[in-house]
């Protein structure tokens, strides 16, 4: 009977972190917060004449890496040797249609469109996996730039695995409501601080060691999971320290993939508000599904379960999620110092 009614506890609580693991993609370790969109850069080096750049996210192979298809009405000027090559569009590129060829398959990933014209502001655009190409429309104005920003933003914390398993390793170790909102305002004014400082150029650091450095803060958070709650450790009494102090090198990490696509001239910092903005509605609405989840586990185990039998599975259940997060952030670890 015992036995039995243990099983039947179990459930409700590997339920919740199976969720949790299929919500992270745990199958998908490799792609950590490097999921980011291919970006495309189209100059204006001449009236009606231009010049196209691609950056393609480490997780494209090469024998993959996707070329740009121009619009009909353009022709290729031959260039100097090793330059990038002139197109002449007489009509200009409002109204036509870009695209992306990939020489293998489309490995599902956003494209980010980015014009920067002679005589007015840079027009940019956010393409799902899904979209056969982008059509220029006219200018644009800041509105273009407050939506696009912003999505980059919610994009980057919901495909950035290491930092949303970062969070999750903060909600575990604060567990009440209360020092959720500390732990996590901590992490938010951290990452925000050197996210800004970095984009603007006012801090520079290798991204090589604050990559690694990051998945070395997760397995801290991972070990820290795994200690007996009455373990005297700093991490538990103060985990907004903890936050405040990783979230710092988090934000350089935000500030990496921001410099991948670059901040819109003429309004940088809106541009650089926006994507910060939308980092925090992505890391709002992990929490709240993570915090939901959570509750309805707890209510039903307040229900039908005795005080010890519960606190028995809160041990292990945090045991669980110091695997669920320690092993991603362990290879993460090796394959940065490895590169």
């Amino acid at each position: 009977m015992r036995s039995t009614e243990q099983a039947a506890a179990c459930r409700p609580t590997w339920l919740l972190l199976c969720l949790l693991a299929a919500c992270l993609g745990l199958p998908s370790l490799v792609l950590a917060h490097d999921a980011r969109p291919v970006a495309v850069t189209i100059i204006e080096v001449l009236p009606s004449t231009f010049q196209a750049s691609l950056r393609v996210p480490p997780t494209v192979e090469p024998q993959n890496f996707p070329s740009l298809v121009w619009p009909a009405g353009c022709e290729r000027l031959t260039g100097d040797e090793g330059a990038l090559p002139l197109w002449r569009c007489p009509t200009g590129l409002a109204g036509t249609n870009f695209s992306m060829r990939f020489p293998q398959f489309n490995p599902s990933l956003a494209t980010f469109y980015r014009v920067e014209w002679l005589d007015r502001a840079p027009q940019l655009a956010i393409l799902p996996p899904t979209a056969q190409g982008w059509q220029v429309p006219e200018a644009d104005g800041p509105t273009k730039v407050l939506r696009e920003y912003s999505l980059l933003g919610i994009e980057h914390i919901l495909f950035g695995y290491d930092h949303l398993l970062f969070v999750l390793g903060l909600l575990v170790i604060a567990r009440t409501w209360r020092r959720i909102l500390l732990t996590v305002t901590g992490f938010t004014l951290a990452h925000s601080i050197t996210l800004s400082l970095s984009s603007l150029g006012w801090l520079q650091v290798p991204i090589a060691p604050v990559e690694a450095t990051i998945a070395l803060s997760i397995v801290f958070l991972a070990v820290e999971i795994s200690r007996p709650r009455h373990y005297p450790s700093l991490t538990y009494q103060y985990p907004v320290l903890v936050s405040f102090s990783f979230g710092l090198l988090h934000g350089l990490g935000f500030a990496s993939a921001l410099g991948e696509i670059g901040l819109a001239e003429n309004q940088v910092l809106l541009s650089l508000l926006f994507f910060n903005i939308g980092v925090e509605l992505g890391q709002l609405a992990f929490i709240l599904a993570v915090g939901g989840l959570a509750l309805l586990v707890t209510d039903w185990g307040l229900r039908h379960l005795q005080a010890a039998t519960l606190e028995r599975l809160r041990w292990q259940a945090d045991r669980a999620a110091s695997y669920v997060i320690g092993v991603p952030a362990s290879y993460w670890l090796l394959e940065r110092l490895g590169g």
